[in-house]
């Protein structure tokens, strides 16, 4: 029975995490209450309450969600890959999952365009971020760090300007293909143009951006 209670509690949490990403995208962070979530899931607005205190932490467990979900989709995380070889294919693989999953596609734009941040709710959810995960960067770093691919790095290269570029490239190209370059006037632009950012392929722009980065800071090959 012990079991069982756990593993309700666990379903009725996810459902408010995915209620939660419906109702922020439908009518943004600021404007949702628990109230509206626990309507949609069926449930009363105390069931949200005993599981959330209150929006920040109801939002750092939704972006530590959707991220593990994203992970499980991947079928590997940062501290795991050992090799280039294994780092290019999580890219690759992370690219495809934005691209052909609905869900990762809506809260990735939920989070790139449509969240409402202000520099108080920053400093919350951070802090409750920290609190269950580590730094998406300092995971990055622990990654170069494995011998398979600091031996392949050149002598001198910069580790943190390295894992910042790649983040920075990847942050970039989803923000392309969510968005279409939103803000780009189009009309002073050539029509061929025009077409090659409508038909943005994220999945050949990540592979190619992430070799052409790449290629800076490994061993030649012999």
């Amino acid at each position: 029975m012990a079991r069982r209670t756990k593993e309700d509690a666990q379903a009725t949490r996810e459902g408010v995490l995915i209620a939660a990403l419906d109702l922020f995208s439908e009518k943004g962070y600021a404007r949702t209450t628990f109230a509206d979530i626990a309507k949609k899931i069926g449930m009363t607005r105390g069931a949200v309450y005993w599981h959330f205190d209150n929006k920040p932490a109801l939002l750092a467990a939704f972006i530590e969600f959707f991220h593990e979900r994203k992970e499980k989709l991947i079928g590997v995380r940062v501290p795991d890959i050992h090799t280039v070889d294994e780092l290019r294919n999580a890219f690759i693989t992370h690219a495809r999952i934005v691209s052909k999953d609905a869900v990762t596609r809506k809260f990735e734009f939920f989070m790139n365009f449509q969240m409402e941040w202000s520099e108080e709710l920053l400093t919350q959810t951070h802090k409750k971020l920290n609190e269950i995960r580590k730094s998406p960067l300092e995971e990055f770093r622990r990654c170069f760090m494995a011998p398979g691919i600091a031996c392949r790095l050149r002598t001198g290269v910069d580790l943190d300007q390295l894992i910042l570029t790649l983040a920075a490239f990847w942050v970039g190209s989803c923000k392309m293909y969510l968005g279409r370059c939103p803000g780009i006037d189009f009309g002073h632009r050539a029509e061929t143009d025009v077409e090659l950012l409508s038909g943005f392929d994220l999945v050949p722009a990540v592979a190619g951006g992430f070799d052409l980065i790449m290629s800076a800071v490994l061993k030649k090959e012999r």
